[in-house]
């Protein structure tokens, strides 16, 4: 049963990946479905899974309010984190914030490097990541979230 759901959470988390980068938003049936996988593994992890969600809810909702994170990125963070038991929920969000870092990094070397291809070759969703990054756009936050679940679950905190 783990390993049907971790293939159905990557799975998720590659489509809010290719939404995120393509329109900057997540579908709220991706963080409806984490809930509902999160709900199913509720009795494995006790309570505290839920405690700990909420608490990242939180959080993260006061980084929505001071304009640092996108709505669909702070349900998501939340919602998948129920997949974890209560003290991997903290391992979790240290490795996003690290993958954010690396995002963040790479975006920046990207910045001063690419530009914006004129060939309709890269196609049109590459061609606008480009016009983006030099422009200095937000960043698709959901390629760190989904980063930092396959770091925590391969680090043991999922399987």
């Amino acid at each position: 049963m783990k390993v049907s759901l971790f293939i159905l959470a990557l799975s998720l988390l590659f489509f809010a990946v290719v939404t995120d980068i393509r329109a900057r938003e997540i579908p709220d049936w991706i963080s409806v479905v984490f809930l509902l996988m999160g709900l199913v593994r509720l009795p494995y992890h006790g309570w505290g899974a839920l405690v700990g969600a909420c608490v990242i809810f939180s959080c993260a909702f006061g980084l929505w309010l001071a304009g640092f994170m996108g709505g669909g990125d702070v349900k998501l963070i939340a919602s998948s984190s129920l997949l974890f038991p209560p003290l991997w929920q903290i391992q979790y969000i240290l490795d996003i914030a690290v993958m954010g870092g690396v995002l963040a990094v790479l975006y920046l070397v990207l910045r001063k490097v690419v530009s914006v291809p004129a060939t309709p070759l890269y196609g049109r969703t590459l061609r606008i990541e480009c016009w983006r990054i030099r422009r200095g756009f937000a960043l698709p936050y959901a390629v760190a979230i989904a980063a930092g679940f396959v770091v925590a679950a391969l680090q043991g905190g999922f399987l």
